[in-house]
Formats: structure tokens, sequence, C-alpha cells
């Protein structure tokens, strides 16, 4: 099954890329941990202009280097191992790794 389609919104992206989304020279503009409440993770698309903000529940493990004034990524991965979900995001310039959590949401919001 499609990891897009087993988290609230990702219908929405799959719509808005009309396939699976890979998220290249998408910009990292915020990474927000809490341990006792929601994180999320909000991501600007140049190549078809939108925000993404992804919204992790009960984050289970994370491993992020290399954050700087500008995190463009390469790609942004979806993957369900178990009862888990992972967002991996491959570097171009900036940001790398991954975030594990029990339950993540997307929102979508286009840009002009």
């Amino acid at each position: 099954m499609n990891p897009w389609l087993g988290i609230p919104g990702g219908d929405k992206v799959l719509e808005w890329f009309a396939g699976v989304p890979c998220f290249h020279d998408a910009e990292v503009l915020e990474v927000h941990l809490d341990r006792s409440g929601p994180c999320w993770l909000t991501i600007m698309t140049t190549s078809k202009p939108a925000v993404f903000t992804f919204t992790m529940e009960e984050v289970t493990d994370l491993e992020l280097a290399d954050f700087s004034c500008q995190n463009v990524i390469s790609e942004l991965v979806l993957e369900k191992r178990n009862d888990i979900l992972r967002l991996t995001m491959n570097p171009s310039y900036g940001i790398a790794g991954f975030i594990e959590a029990k339950k993540i949401a997307v929102n979508l919001v286009p840009r002009a």
C-alpha cells in the first residue's frame, strides 16, 4: 500500500503532484521538536509552489544533521515500517536525516 494514502492529508499531496512526490529541491523551513506534544516539519516546494506541514505525534526516533541557513533536500521519502512512519530527508544542501513517529499528518497550502 502507498504510505501516502495511510496518513491524513496524504491523498491531497498525491493529487497535488499527480502521483508520488519526491520534493526535489524543496526547502526545509522549520523543524519543531517537543517531547510532550506534537512535532512538525515545514517544507516549501519550488517546482509546484506550496508549503507542506507534517505534524508528527509520538516521535520514536530521529537523526538530523547539518541544519543551516538554507536547507534544500533532494527528496523526501515517506515509509511505513510496521507501526512506525518514517520521513527521510535526503540532502542537497543543509539538513539531512529522518524522523520516525507513530502518527503523521500533512497539510498543504498552495503558494502563488
